[in-house]
This record gives C-alpha cells, sequence and structure tokens, in this order.
C-alpha cells in the first residue's frame, strides 16, 4: 500500500547564516577554490554523491480544524524543542485555532496521551526512519488563551471571587474569573 503526501515535508533544523567580511584580509573572506587535478581519494569520494539519509522522526500534525502539515525532527529532540519548532513556524493559514502567545499553550498528544516537555521523542515510542514514507500522526491541542490585553479594565485582577451584586455596585459588567473549553 502506497502512501500519497499531499503537503510538503519540511526538516526543522538550523541552518547558518553567512557571515560578510568586514575587511579584505578577514579570515571570513571566501576565496576561489584552487584548481588541481584530482586524486583516488577525491575520485572515489565523488563516485559516491549520494549520502544516505538520516533517520528521523517524521510526524503529520494534525490540529482541531482538520488542518495538516507533515514535519520531520531529529529523534533525540525533546518534545518541548518541537513544541518551540512547530509554535515558531505556525502557518499563517492555521487561524482555527489561532497561533498562541508562547509554545507552552501547545500539547502534543500521541497514542492517546499528552507528551511531556522534558522527554524525546524516540523515547515516546515514535517511530524513526529514513524517508517520510510512513508518517506517524500527533495532535497538537492548544490551550486556551485570552486574547483580551493586559491592562482591559474588564478584567478581573486577582484570585478572589467576586460576586455580580458586588460588580454591579462598582459599575463593572459581569466577567468570569476562569474559563473551560470542553473538546
Amino acid at each position: 500500500m502506497s502512501t500519497t503526501l499531499a503537503a510538503p515535508i519540511e526538516d526543522i533544523h538550523p541552518t547558518p547564516t553567512p557571515v560578510e567580511p568586514s575587511h579584505p584580509l578577514d579570515p571570513a573572506v571566501q576565496h576561489p577554490p584552487i584548481q588541481s587535478q584530482p586524486t583516488e581519494a577525491a575520485e572515489s569520494i565523488n563516485s559516491n554523491p549520494s549520502i544516505p539519509p538520516t533517520p528521523k522522526v517524521h510526524v503529520k500534525v494534525l490540529i482541531i480544524s482538520g488542518q495538516t502539515k507533515v514535519l520531520s525532527f531529529e529523534p533525540e529532540m525533546t518534545v518541548g524543542r518541537m513544541k518551540e519548532l512547530i509554535w515558531s513556524s505556525w502557518p499563517s493559514d492555521w487561524t482555527d485555532p489561532a497561533q498562541p502567545p508562547s509554545p507552552s499553550y501547545l500539547r502534543i498528544l500521541h497514542a492517546g496521551r499528552i507528551l511531556q516537555d522534558d522527554s524525546t521523542l524516540s523515547s515516546n515510542n515514535l517511530p524513526i526512519s529514513d524517508t517520510p514514507s510512513s508518517l506517524t500522526v500527533v495532535h497538537i491541542s492548544v490551550r486556551s488563551f485570552s486574547i483580551r490585553a493586559e491592562d482591559d479594565p474588564k478584567k478581573p485582577h486577582g484570585l478572589g471571587r467576586t460576586t455580580s451584586v458586588s460588580r454591579s455596585h462598582r459599575g463593572e459588567d459581569d466577567v468570569g474569573g476562569c474559563k473551560c473549553v470542553i473538546m
């Protein structure tokens, strides 16, 4: 049975940024390569141009709206770092749910359980493979967050309970102090 991927695979890992030389004698100046005759060792290296792919964890990230994105990660990466990378590459077309204020609002679910931030992908038994032919589906749950500004006067301050009667004496609207989302 063959699997066809609908979205391109993104390999998430930092890439070095090029350094511009500040002076012609700066060691970062790139010089053209010296032309020489190839040696036997160089010919044997060039005869095998394909380098075997590094085994990775290939996941299909699924959010509540049903939108997906295929990503690849190193097996020894922590779930916390995976959340940071997913959060930083949040697609602009994912508006339901909107991108949360930080990666700590994301929960990664696999095989019916929430993965802990300090655990690695391989320790959570996510399959490792050379090719993304078999994707592992992980669900992203976004914890609820308030879009309201911190200085909003309607937002209750403190943990004490305030009744609607005491709010009406102060001229405030009925605003609850906590929120629940049932999925």
